[in-house]
C-alpha cells in the first residue's frame, strides 16, 4: 500500500520540478600516449563562458581525505586555445590556479599531468593502469557571475 502511493507522488515532484538551468558544455579527453613516463595528457574544452576572466584550478582536496594535497605541483606543459587554435596568454596568481584575463567565450585547454602513485588520493599511470582520483588529475573552470544574469 505505501509503495502505489508513492509512486503518484515521486511522478508528480519529477513533472513539477522546473528544469535546471542549461549548463555550458564542458568536455574531458584525457590520453596516455607514453604510460611509460607516467603522465596523463588532458584536453578540456569549455563553451559559452562569460566574458569575465577565466580561472582554472586544480583541486587541493580530495573526498574523504582531511589534508590538504597540492595536485598542481604535478600539472606541466599547460596551454590554453581559442577556436581558432590561437594560444591565449595565462596568468599564474597562485600554484593551483591558472588565468586567462581575456577569451572568445569557447576555449581549449591542454596540459599534463604526471601521476606515479596509486593510494587513492594521487593518480597512477603505468603500462598496465591508470588509476585517476579527479580531484588530482582534472582541471576546471571556477564560477563566475559576470558577464551572466543572476
Amino acid at each position: 500500500m505505501r509503495c502505489a502511493l508513492s509512486l503518484p507522488l515521486v511522478l508528480t515532484l519529477l513533472v513539477a520540478v522546473p528544469p535546471a538551468a542549461a549548463q555550458s558544455p564542458i568536455v574531458y579527453r584525457v590520453a596516455f600516449p607514453a604510460p611509460q613516463h607516467h603522465y596523463a595528457q588532458v584536453d578540456l574544452t569549455l563553451s559559452d563562458l562569460p566574458s569575465a576572466a577565466l580561472q582554472l584550478r586544480m583541486s587541493r582536496s580530495s573526498p574523504g581525505r582531511y589534508a590538504l594535497h597540492e595536485f598542481a605541483k604535478n600539472v606541466f606543459d599547460v596551454h590554453v586555445f581559442d577556436e581558432r587554435g590561437t594560444e591565449l596568454r595565462t596568468l599564474r596568481p597562485n600554484p593551483h590556479q591558472w588565468d586567462v584575463p581575456k577569451h572568445p567565450g569557447r576555449v581549449r585547454v591542454t596540459y599534463k599531468v604526471f601521476g606515479n602513485h596509486v593510494d587513492g588520493t594521487y593518480l597512477g599511470i603505468d603500462a598496465s593502469h591508470a588509476h585517476m582520483n579527479m580531484p588530482a588529475t582534472l582541471m576546471w573552470a571556477a564560477a563566475s557571475r559576470a558577464g551572466r544574469s543572476a
